[in-house]
């Protein structure tokens, strides 16, 4: 009997010990006490331990009593270890983890208005952060074009061969529908929109905000594709200086400089650019393949902290380009009429001011002032164009956050205003639209794993009068790892005719519309993300996403005549529609990128030919990137590109681009050695870019490469 009575007391002994056994807390971000869902928590030296839950908790059973080391990881914050004794005398351990400080810039997002955490917000907004800044302003120093076009879903569409000039597709929507901002800012369209992408250098920029699909509701018309959000530098509290050379075997030169502080009251930042082209024939026809180019951008900043509640942030951007293309002999006699060329003298002078009034750390008010004047001049063998547009912008908005939602809610006013100065050139009519918006926007999570965020906005436009424009996301956290989100709305695009034609070649063969319409568009999109983060900082990122748009509306060359362009509006819809695969692996040093987009396009007004050329319906990417030390990166990009048509109809050549960069480090210096389009693949090894003779070439549509195989060697020093 008394054995019997001592294993009983021993064994309840035992479960009730076994029962305190574990480790309890819950994880939160260091500054702003939010939990953090997902982060690797784990007893030191064992495999015990799990990831933190939607709450930010984690429960879990540890090997002993006593002293017990935990460790807690998570990608953006500094590793963190504790010293915990089992069994815990408190039900719950409050863990906060410090957020690494170059991680933190690159989640915080502006374009949607809250400045929220990029993992809180229910529509995919993919962030480029400073680190990418950097690494490309070594790789590609005078643009974003090939930062860009890295990314899955963007195309870089080159529509100039004598130019080089390049726009951005985003869902396979023609580069139009792209609405470029800059701080938040639209001051990019028409006029301002050409060489846009190729006048911004890299090492001026904090990070890139890309959101694809509709988002008009956020800013307005032109946002039918999705919009990329351009974010400056903020003055660094340390005293920066950064300088780059960069030199490239087609011989373009390019030579930044940048210098920032941020001191108590004021700040500054003030960056130069410096890019030299030489025109360049590359497959030995007499026509340039890569332009004469002479760009010069001068960007100063000054950030003013009037009181502990109000800042003022102003802008002032000057931009000279200088681009000609063409017959080879006309760079040597370039008075001479009679040689095929294209000569583009431009001008742009940008002006922005923010001023940001905080009542509390829950509300404050935003006020937004820009305007652009561009003027071009743009002088070919058969017509001259001599234009300037001024876009000007204003915005005020409020913004309030509560317990379980925040509003923002605000008027903006735009304009743009073109004037033709060559009254020769009838077909480019001179106009002054304006347009009046309200927008009101809620986010709300009833509980953690819910965030819904609806959006309306309202456009009053001068001559085309007014565009409803609803928006709704949904995200969903079904569990620490995964969650859904789906996001939908309407956009419009306003029909002003020097955005659907090319300047350097359509404007001689224009006839003028009768009446156009805006265009319309239904979109949306829909993605499931899975994220999952180990021990010794590995991860594992994998995201499937669709997507959707309608253009009610299209507005399309009607003529059937190559030798005139009418352009008109179809009885019928353009649809794209497609899926994007993206994964992304850590392990210590080493980082794998794979991506995968399917685009589907069809012109339903074309029964003949319904789909579109130079379009790619498959793109595979890959990237590994190691490093060694902090001394060493390798990195090797590799493309496939598949399912395009050229203007023929007819099936063009499948091909791969790859790319290899290696960087070094030696103290305050760095230099990158890069190689892009290693196989030297180019359109014109397949079939002519243009038609006729040299005198008067008839350019082709371009689906590829045409400059070849390019190395660049450049050096950064930064103080």
């Amino acid at each position: 009997m008394k054995k019997s009575i001592s294993f009983i007391i021993l064994f309840f002994t035992f479960i009730s010990a076994n029962s305190q056994n574990y480790f309890k807390a819950i994880v939160k971000d260091g500054i702003t006490k939010e939990t953090i869902i997902g982060a690797s928590v784990f007893e030191t030296g064992t495999s015990n331990g799990t990831s933190t839950d939607i709450n930010g908790k984690v429960k879990f059973l540890v090997s002993k009593i006593g002293s017990v080391n935990i460790s807690i990881q998570f990608i953006g914050y500094k590793s963190y270890t504790i010293v915990v004794q089992i069994p815990q005398k408190d039900t719950l351990i409050e863990i906060l983890l410090s957020p690494e400080p170059s991680d933190l810039e690159e989640v915080v997002v502006t374009s949607t208005r809250t400045n929220s955490r990029i993992e809180n917000i229910p529509t995919r907004i993919e962030v480029l952060g400073t680190e990418d800044m950097n690494e490309e302003n070594g790789i590609k120093p005078g643009n974003i074009m090939s930062l860009l076009g890295d990314i899955a879903g963007i195309q870089m569409q080159q529509v100039s061969a004598s130019s080089g000039n390049t726009y951005a597709r985003i869902q396979g929507l023609n580069g139009r529908y792209t609405q470029l901002l800059k701080d938040g800012m639209p001051l990019y369209g028409g006029l301002s929109g050409s060489f846009g992408i190729m006048q911004i250098p890299p090492l001026d920029l904090k990070q890139i905000e890309i959101i694809k699909g509709s988002c008009a509701t956020l800013y307005g018309g032109d946002a039918i594709g999705g919009i990329i959000n351009l974010v400056s530098k903020a003055p660094s509290e340390a005293q920066e200086i950064s300088l780059t050379a960069n030199q490239t075997s087609l011989l373009e030169t390019n030579i930044n400089g940048y210098a920032s502080k941020q001191y108590k009251k004021m700040g500054y930042s003030f960056f130069i650019g410096q890019t030299f082209q030489k025109e360049k024939d590359i497959d030995k026809d007499g026509l340039s393949d890569v332009p004469f180019v002479n760009n010069t951008v001068i960007h100063p900043k000054l950030v003013l902290n009037c009181s502990k509640k109000l800042s003022l942030t102003l802008n002032y951007t000057a931009t000279f380009d200088h681009r000609m293309g063409g017959d080879l002999n006309y760079f040597s006699s370039p008075s001479s009429d009679t040689l095929y060329h294209i000569n583009n003298t431009m001008q742009r002078h940008t002006t922005d001011a923010k001023f940001v009034y905080t009542f509390s750390k829950d509300n404050n008010l935003t006020f937004k002032l820009s305007s652009s004047l561009v003027d071009q001049n743009l002088e070919t063998k058969f017509y001259n164009f001599n234009a300037s547009q001024l876009i000007y912008y204003s915005e005020a908005s409020y913004f309030h956050q509560l317990k379980k939602m925040n509003w923002v809610a605000g008027i903006n006013f735009n304009g743009d205003q073109l004037n033709n100065k060559n009254v020769l050139l009838t077909e480019i009519q001179n106009y002054h639209y304006q347009t009046t918006g309200i927008f009101i926007q809620n986010t709300y999570t009833p509980f953690h794993a819910l965030t819904i965020e609806s959006g309306f906005r309202l456009d009053y436009h001068s001559t085309y009068n007014f565009f409803p424009l609803p928006r709704l996301s949904f995200m969903y956290k079904i569990n620490p790892a995964i969650m859904v989100r789906i996001n939908g709305g309407l956009g419009y695009k306003i029909p002003i005719v020097t955005n659907y034609i090319n300047l350097e070649n359509d404007l001689n063969k224009l006839a003028y519309p009768i009446s156009l319409q805006a265009e319309h568009s239904q979109g949306i999109n829909a993605d499931i993300n899975f994220q999952k983060y180990f021990q010794n900082k590995a991860s594992i990122t994998f995201n499937q996403s669709f997507f959707f748009t309608n253009l009610s509306a299209p507005i399309y060359d009607s003529s059937s005549t190559s030798n005139i362009i009418a352009l008109a509006n179809a009885s019928k819809a353009l649809q794209t529609k497609g899926i994007q695969s993206y994964a992304r692996i850590t392990i210590d040093e080493l980082e794998i990128y794979l991506s995968y987009v399917f685009t589907d396009i069809l012109k339903l007004y074309d029964n003949k030919y319904p789909l579109l050329i130079a379009t790619p319906k498959h793109n595979l990417s890959t990237v590994i990137a190691y490093d060694i030390g902090n001394k060493i990166r390798l990195g090797i990009e590799a493309s496939f590109i598949a399912g395009q048509l050229n203007e023929n109809y007819s099936d063009t050549k499948n091909y791969f681009l790859c790319a290899a960069m290696i960087q070094y480090n030696i103290g305050k210096v760095s230099i990158v050695l890069n190689g892009e389009n290693l196989l030297n693949f180019k359109q014109s090894k397949y079939e002519k870019i243009y038609d006729g003779s040299i005198y008067n070439p008839q350019f082709h549509q371009l689906w590829a490469p045409i400059d070849g195989r390019v190395i660049n060697l450049s050096i950064k020093w930064k103080l």
